[in-house]
């Protein structure tokens, strides 16, 4: 009875406990947008075979284009944003554009290719920074 007694009362002090702790979460997924523009979207996915013995099928998404930035000082890169779970599934490509500029910089274009994990099926994708969409690409082409 006693050993029973142990495991009920057991939850219900660790349940305060676990509302005094503070969990951080991450805020990874939009950040503020330092680009100025942006142009010359595209995706496909590419095919390619493994070099094993008996090769293996493999496939990337592949996503490219050009962002303004405001200085030579600032880098860019893409990461794969959320799935938005509307019909058609809609895949987020997030730009980051990090970076310092100095007085009597003139805008630059960066070249930005980002690769990706393939999925089965590949609706829309929304070109993303910070709370506004850049470029949203109706299609994804298949390159085999």
């Amino acid at each position: 009875m006693f050993r029973a007694a142990r495991f009920v009362a057991l939850p219900l002090l660790l349940a305060p406990a676990a509302c005094l702790t503070k969990i951080e979460v991450p805020d990874e997924i939009y950040s503020p947008c330092h680009a100025l523009g942006s142009s010359d979207w595209s995706a496909h996915v590419e095919t390619y075979l493994t070099a094993h013995n008996r090769p293996v099928t493999r496939r990337h998404l592949i996503v490219d284009g050009k962002v303004i930035v405001p200085g030579p000082g600032y880098s860019v890169s893409l990461d794969l944003g959320p799935l938005e779970r509307l019909q058609p599934r809609v895949q987020q490509v997030i730009v980051r554009a990090t970076g310092v500029s100095s007085p009597g910089d003139s805008p630059t274009t960066v070249a930005v290719r980002g690769v990706f994990p393939p999925r089965k099926h590949y609706g829309p994708i929304r070109i993303r920074c910070g709370d506004g969409t850049l470029a949203t690409i109706a299609a994804v082409s298949d390159a085999t």
